[in-house]
């Protein structure tokens, strides 16, 4: 059984990427093979990248927080990004993180689940180019999920997620699939 973590790309706070990745997590779980773990970068706490070699160079990282990064992300067969866009970007948190690794992300399968008022059309097109500096093999399939008003209650969360992103629910079995036939190619 393979295990994919779902990296929740937001730290801000009442980001609402814990309840898009709540939700994506439980669609992609329903019918399939593969296990799909959450991640959450805030639990992660990293600082702004500080290792002292670039980890395309080296593994012998310094810091714990590094190490720990490092074998959680090894520990995984994929990932799914929970992508938020912020001014026509992914987040830089989201970056950072990514940048703190390099041979962990090897050959590693990935896609993501855009979301912002357009979609996250602009952070999905930044971490499409930038995916294979990073090693990734990008699967081709993903989903944009465009975010209204009326989604929101008055304290800025998702209202209700499931109702919201109901249209979106065949993208999410696509993507699981779309893993399903990667990983067994690899």
């Amino acid at each position: 059984m393979s295990r994919i973590g779902v990296i929740l790309g937001s730290t801000r706070p009442n980001r609402i990427s814990p309840q898009i990745g709540q939700w994506a997590v439980r669609e992609l779980r329903t019918g399939s093979a593969h296990v799909y773990v959450t991640i959450d970068l805030q639990d992660l706490n990293l600082p702004l990248f500080n290792e002292p070699q670039s980890p395309r160079v080296s593994q012998d990282y310094k810091h714990e927080y590094t190490k720990k990064w490092s074998a959680l992300a090894s520990s995984f067969d994929g990932f799914v990004l929970i992508l938020p866009e912020y001014n026509g970007n992914m987040p830089a948190v989201l970056k950072n993180a990514l940048d703190y690794l390099y041979q962990e992300w090897q050959g590693k399968f990935i896609t993501y689940i855009s979301y912002g008022f357009d979609g996250g059309t602009a952070s999905a097109a930044a971490f499409e180019g930038t995916a294979a500096y990073f090693g990734f093999t990008l699967i081709d399939k993903n989903a944009s999920l465009c975010l209204m008003p009326e989604f929101f209650d008055e304290n800025g969360q998702l209202v209700n997620p499931t109702e919201a992103f109901a249209a979106h629910v065949g993208e999410l079995k696509a993507i699981d699939a779309a893993f399903t036939a990667a990983l067994a190619a690899s």
